[in-house]
């Protein structure tokens, strides 16, 4: 049985959408995240009082948003399966690339752990010729979900 996850999954594209501006300008400012999520900058700045209370983000006012370790640890998560669902579907499925990041923005949200770890699996089988011998996949979301973060976690036993 899954936990049930603090974070919505709006909330999760926020901290992955925080994630990937700070990975590109090393600073992540409110109307970053509203030009990339495209919404207004009172939507961002509210929603960010909601993950600054909840100990995702650390934000000035008017000034830097920055991501505290657990933000890190859900942003990397959600782009983790974001990236394994996105590559799944172009490599096994041959979906085109735009709509694969598309559908892979939908259901990265509510596939579960133990699935992505499937698709992780798959992934490298395909990639290293059916002979891979990698580390376990096992543990891939473990941290996310161990802290009871895992949004894919709490979708899968709502």
């Amino acid at each position: 049985m899954h936990r049930k996850s603090p974070l919505t999954s709006t909330q999760e594209m926020y901290l992955k959408v925080l994630y990937e501006v700070r990975g590109k300008h090393e600073i992540a400012r409110v109307r970053d995240v509203a030009s990339g999520l495209g919404v207004s900058p009172g939507t961002v700045s509210g929603a960010l009082k909601k993950l600054e209370q909840a100990g995702f983000v650390e934000h000035e006012k008017y000034g830097v948003v920055s991501l505290t370790p657990a933000g890190v640890a859900v942003a990397e998560c959600t782009l983790r399966r974001h990236d394994t669902i996105r590559d799944v579907l172009i490599e096994v499925f041959d979906v085109d690339p735009e709509t694969a990041a598309e559908d892979a923005c939908l259901m990265e949200h509510s596939v579960s752990p133990a699935t992505v770890n499937k698709m992780i699996a798959k992934l490298q089988e395909i990639r290293h010729g059916g002979s891979a011998d990698l580390d376990d996949p096992a543990d891939r979301c473990a941290a996310c979900e161990a802290a009871g973060l895992c949004q894919a976690a709490a979708g899968a036993g709502a």
